[in-house]
């Protein structure tokens, strides 16, 4: 009798929401933490490496452990860019890694829901907007906690900011597990009494990528092209505006920076280099120091004959999503986005090979966010290198390096570093 014989006798099957292998290490770290009986943890990863990925996977792990009616997975962010992100993740994740039908309830901007009566699932929110409404209603976020498997707070160096933190621990009240994540485990490039705050309100736990190696897990990222190579250049310029660098602790204020954005010979300046760049960039973000800096700036390309797009915080919803689309498809034209006061999180274009910052800041968390936006590697789909362009006014003082501002907070986490 002949036997016919099967040459292949395996199948690979791919994962259909998958993580790298430094992705898997964060999560198992991230569980780890979050189960032991402190329950919480910020999990601290570059701009670019995965930090909604992973953490869509660990509310996923987390709701399918619990089949209580009304349980959720209570995710909270600042920005509408940053809750429409975690909704449409989350959705993508739950397909794939799910046990059950459950619900993505949505609470930010013009999204409104019956807080009382959530089905179960994951609650993404807008802060401020869950903060307005337990004013109304005194018990409110006490209710919402008693439906907690999990808090997760999105860009959580800003979780002690007094309203933030106030909702965050009504939320926590029953003891469900709180993950943070972040880039920028603090609040200033000066260890401060904020600072010391927020690592207390994580118990001091921290999960990160381990380096295997490398001197941090930013080169890590870079070597491996999961993170593009920077590449830094100040550009120079004597404003001549009389602006002093703020006092310790203080950032530029809203008349500082709108004197900047009226200085013509500045503006001006900043067109040139756009000009320069979305020569040579298909994708180009420039930070602006006022909105009518960046408006004035976007007319001045497009009289040009460049391409170029607008947006602030004025912008209305549907024109800035529309925009936002324009700039994140796979379109070979060549574009550059100016703006002010949005897009430093909760944006992701991973096109973006050039980063034009032109308004000035103390702030490491805020020049880190801006920085992020150009740094997706090719593992990643974005680029192998990105330039950083910072205007540079006299005596203004500026940052220069991924990897200092990634680990600039250390000594406050190194007590209960998970990773270390």
């Amino acid at each position: 009798m002949d036997f016919v014989v099967s040459e292949v006798g395996n199948e690979q099957v791919s994962p259909g929401y998958s993580l790298y292998p430094h992705q898997r290490q964060v999560l198992r770290d991230i569980l780890h933490a979050l189960l032991s009986p402190e329950r919480r943890a910020i999990a601290h990863l570059p701009t670019g490496a995965g930090k909604t990925r992973i953490a869509s996977h660990t509310a996923c792990r987390l709701l399918n452990e619990t089949e209580a009616d009304g349980s959720l997975v209570i995710w909270l962010a600042s920005t509408e860019e940053l809750c429409e992100q975690a909704a449409d993740e989350l959705s993508e994740a739950w397909m794939h890694l799910g046990l059950r039908n459950v619900h993505i309830n949505r609470y930010w901007g013009n999204h409104s829901l019956n807080l009382r009566k959530i089905p179960s699932g994951f609650l993404v929110t807008g802060l401020a907007k869950l903060r307005s409404a337990s004013t109304s209603d005194h018990t409110l976020l006490a209710h919402l906690a008693t439906h907690a498997s999990a808090v997760i707070f999105d860009e959580a160096h800003q979780a002690i900011a007094q309203t933030y933190s106030f909702v965050t621990e009504q939320l926590c009240s029953t003891r469900p597990p709180l993950l943070g994540l972040t880039a920028t485990p603090g609040r200033t490039s000066k260890l401060t009494d904020a600072d010391f705050q927020l690592a207390s309100m994580f118990n001091h736990t921290k999960v990160s990528i381990d380096p295997r190696g490398h001197d941090s897990p930013v080169t890590f990222l870079i070597q491996n092209k999961y993170l593009a190579s920077p590449h830094f250049v100040p550009i120079s310029f004597d404003s001549d505006t009389g602006m002093q660098e703020p006092e310790s602790g203080m950032d530029y204020t809203r008349t500082d920076l709108d004197r900047l954005g009226r200085n013509t010979k500045r503006t001006r300046k900043i067109v040139k280099l756009a000009e320069d760049s979305v020569v040579r960039h298909v994708r180009t973000i420039v930070f602006c120091p006022s909105v009518e800096s960046a408006i004035e700036c976007n007319r001045l390309m497009q009289a040009n004959e460049h391409s170029s797009q607008v947006i602030t915080a004025l912008t209305p919803t549907d024109e800035r999503r529309a925009i936002i689309d324009t700039f994140r498809n796979d379109a070979r034209e060549h574009m550059v986005l100016f703006n002010y006061g949005v897009l430093t999180a909760g944006f992701d274009a991973p096109r973006t090979s050039c980063v034009i910052i032109a308004r000035p800041t103390t702030s490491l968390v805020l020049y880190s966010q801006m920085v992020g936006r150009a740094l997706r590697g090719p593992r990643a789909g974005g680029n192998r290198t990105a330039k950083i362009m910072t205007v540079a006014d006299t005596n203004l003082p500026g940052f220069g390096s991924v990897t200092d501002a990634f680990t600039n907070w250390e000594d406050l986490w190194k007590i209960n570093s998970t990773t270390c």
